[in-house]
């Protein structure tokens, strides 16, 4: 089975428009906030999110705290292996089993390596960890 960590992810609301997740990642670098992940997608009415996986959370917190730009943040789930057919059924079926609704699930493979992020509605991440093996 795949290894599993919990992890925080941030959400900025941003303008929909060329440059803005550059500025955004640029002021991340400028503080010395290195990422693990990041997703960007168009929204609606010319507006977009920004979500980030922070190699320290605080920093991410505190940065986009004192910018303005902290819209959300949550608990998700990194899932890390080998590269192999099927890979990810075996937690995604703890999670259906355990009852608890997948929002989004995103994965990549690479190297032989795979890693897949999996979010779930903030009153099931308990469950959903429970289901994964963790504590």
């Amino acid at each position: 089975m795949a290894t599993v960590e919990r992890a925080s992810y941030f959400v900025a609301n941003l303008k929909d428009k060329p440059g803005a997740a550059f500025k955004v990642l640029e002021g991340l670098k400028a503080k010395n906030v290195g990422l693990s992940g990041l997703w960007g997608f168009s929204t609606s009415g010319g507006k977009a999110q920004l979500y980030v996986v922070g190699k320290n959370p605080r920093k991410v917190r505190n940065a986009w705290k004192a910018s303005g730009l902290l819209a959300e943040e949550g608990t998700g789930f990194w899932l890390k292996g080998a590269d192999r057919t099927g890979a990810l059924l075996k937690p995604l079926e703890a999670i259906a089993k355990a009852k608890v609704n997948i929002i989004a699930v995103d994965a990549i493979s690479v190297g032989g390596k795979f890693g897949s992020f999996v979010w779930v509605d903030k009153k099931d991440v308990g469950k959903a960890a429970k289901a994964l093996g963790m504590k």
